[in-house]
């Protein structure tokens, strides 16, 4: 009774562990999954109506390793998409998008599919990113591919059925095709397409993976894919379509002839070894034999050579005491050279001792020289600060002063406003050189300055040019160059903006006409920002210490050549000091006027 009762548990525990395997799908109700009708060679229905395909080959082995029953629904391929989304079919195959990756579940990676583009042979090689301007280029829709075509110049075309546009191609419909390597490869090889080639693009390769609104699914088939990896199941179903893609197909005959041949050759190694045993053997007895003989003649050469031993002795005898007199004269020679060393030696300490005192002193007055320096900078930094601070001071007061001492019908209107706006120019003037104090002050106190974050570079310079784009005069055109595959790096937003903000003011500031241009991208482990210009060019007076803070006491002076020099540079000097990089300006000889201010940093580039 107990035996009995033990089995019924078993087996209700065994019905209940395949209903939890199988999701809930059965006989009656089988998974359905969706699939390209012409999608060739991975999924796509033949003549027959039949589904075929490496995709169909792959999932019927996965949803029988899950134990799942599944049916396939084939469909268009733009239908696809809305079919898993809106529950139509329970599972489908798709190229990962960051665009869908919130309204759907995606599992691992199946493969990963690389961007070839197809020309027509003997026309424009060497295709790049970057060399596809106004070309006439058709593809099937991929959004990031779109957008990378879009910023480089080129004329897109949307197509819905590769094979079409590659014979049109061919038949020189369009100056190039993108597609994936497989689709380029099985496409010209099926079509004879003998007057294309491809080449491969440096695009981001995409993922080929599972899709469903099934979580629980995709997250059981990811389980079963670590397997079947781990048993090169995937590599023995997509690894063979591979090397068809490839144009190498090895008749199963190829391999029986392959393994004959390596079974002949064992066999001709095993009766040369057999041979060669026999052959050495025979020289073996051979050899034997005359090591007798010449162990005869060895001994009667060791009486000889005994003889010849005993004169040896002798004459080593002899020699030893020759030794031993050469040695007391070489050791006698030793003693005397290391008297002369050790001379020597207390030559060169003495030496050192001078040098030593010597750089003493020369250090103790390069302490003094940068003590004296650093005192008469500080003078001269004060003095001109003050008089900067003094000159909008004294502005603000006397203008004030004016206003208050006077009725308020003594000045015309128009006088009493072009004095309230002096009175507020200077004191914004004020404000502005008083905040860069302070912020160079921040600078240089902080021992915790950064506070790095990741971000979209592309979007803060976007926000960077919209802002200062206002200031620009009437007729100065704001350019911006910005990478390819745009830019993501773990930076500090705020000193990213204070740096390249004031270099943009900078050079609005100082261009009445021509352009302004903003570039960046990655340079030597690092991001390289570049603001250049049409304007005034740089003075040369300033030349010599731009981002200096006390260097000379001309360099922050408020002269009618400069009318408010500010401490902005000094702050953007210190901010990228601080972060180990390098900041400078030259004059913009590419244009023939104008200068280049730019600085790098080293930032960790996330993409």
């Amino acid at each position: 009774m107990k035996l009995r009762l033990y089995y019924i548990l078993l087996l209700i525990t065994f019905a209940t562990a395949v209903n939890a395997d199988n999701l809930g799908y059965t006989q009656e109700k089988p998974l359905l999954l969706g699939i390209d009708q012409d999608y060739p060679p991975l999924e796509y229905v033949d003549n027959n109506g039949v589904p075929s395909g490496v995709d169909v080959e792959f999932a019927k082995l996965l949803m029988n390793r899950m134990a799942i029953p599944m049916t396939f629904k084939p469909n268009k391929w733009a239908a696809i998409a809305g079919d898993v989304i809106q529950g139509k079919v329970d599972l489908a195959m798709m190229v990962y998008s960051p665009y869908r990756k919130d309204t759907i579940n995606y599992s691992r990676a199946v493969l990963r599919l690389y961007y070839q583009i197809v020309t027509r042979k003997g026309e424009r090689k060497n295709y790049g990113l970057r060399d596809v301007k106004k070309l006439e280029i058709a593809l099937m829709q991929s959004r990031p591919v779109v957008d990378t075509l879009k910023k480089s110049g080129a004329k897109i075309v949307v197509v819905y059925d590769l094979t079409k546009a590659m014979t049109d191609l061919a038949a020189g419909e369009y100056d190039a095709v993108i597609c994936y390597r497989y689709q380029a490869k099985y496409l010209m090889a099926k079509h004879h397409l003998d007057n294309l080639v491809a080449e491969d693009l440096t695009l981001t390769p995409r993922e080929y993976c599972y899709v469903s609104r099934n979580k629980k699914l995709i997250d059981a088939i990811n389980v079963e894919l670590d397997k079947m990896e781990a048993e090169g199941v995937m590599e023995e179903v997509y690894g063979n379509v591979a090397s068809h893609f490839d144009g190498l197909i090895i008749p199963r005959w190829v391999w029986y002839a392959l393994t004959a041949f390596v079974f002949a050759v064992m066999v001709g190694i095993i009766i040369t070894q057999n041979r060669n045993k026999q052959q050495l053997k025979k020289a073996l007895e051979l050899a034997r034999d005359n090591e007798e003989k010449a162990k005869a003649s060895e001994e009667a050469a060791k009486a000889s050579e005994e003889a010849a031993r005993k004169s040896e002795e002798i004459a080593r005898a002899n020699e030893e005491k020759a030794k031993q007199s050469e040695e007391l004269a070489r050791q006698s020679e030793e003693a005397a050279r290391k008297s002369a060393e050790i001379a020597r030696q207390n030559e060169q300490k003495a030496n050192e001792a001078a040098e030593a005192a010597r750089q003493s002193e020369q250090k103790a007055n390069e302490a003094a020289d940068a003590a004296r320096k650093s005192e008469e900078l500080k003078d001269i930094f004060m003095g001109n600060m003050s008089h900067s601070l003094r000159t909008p001071l004294n502005a603000i007061i006397g203008f004030s002063d004016l206003l208050m001492t006077m009725d308020d019908n003594a000045l015309p209107r128009e006088e009493r406003d072009n004095l309230l706006q002096l009175i507020n120019k200077n004191g914004l003037d004020l404000l502005h050189m008083i905040n860069e104090l302070l912020s160079l002050s921040d600078i240089e106190g902080k021992s915790q300055l950064f506070q790095r974050e990741v971000t979209d570079v592309d979007y803060e310079m976007g926000q960077y040019v919209a802002e200062i784009r206002p200031q620009l005069h009437e007729g100065v055109v704001l350019e911006v160059e910005e990478p390819i595959d745009g830019m993501r790096a773990l930076v500090d937003k705020k000193l990213l903006k204070v740096v390249t903000m004031h270099l943009l003011d900078n050079a609005v500031q100082h261009t009445k006409e021509g352009r302004i241009k903003l570039t960046y991208y990655v340079k030597e482990g690092g991001m390289y920002v570049e603001v250049k210009d049409t304007g005034d060019g740089l003075p040369e007076k300033l030349k010599a210490n731009l981002f200096g803070l006390l260097s000379d006491r001309n360099t922050y002076t408020h002269d009618e050549s400069q009318e408010n020099p500010g401490l902005g540079l000094s702050v953007c000097k210190a901010i990228i000091d601080r972060c180990n990089g390098k900041i400078g300006a030259r004059d913009n000889a590419e244009d023939g006027r104008g200068t280049i201010f730019w600085y790098w940093t080293p930032t960790e580039i996330l993409n």
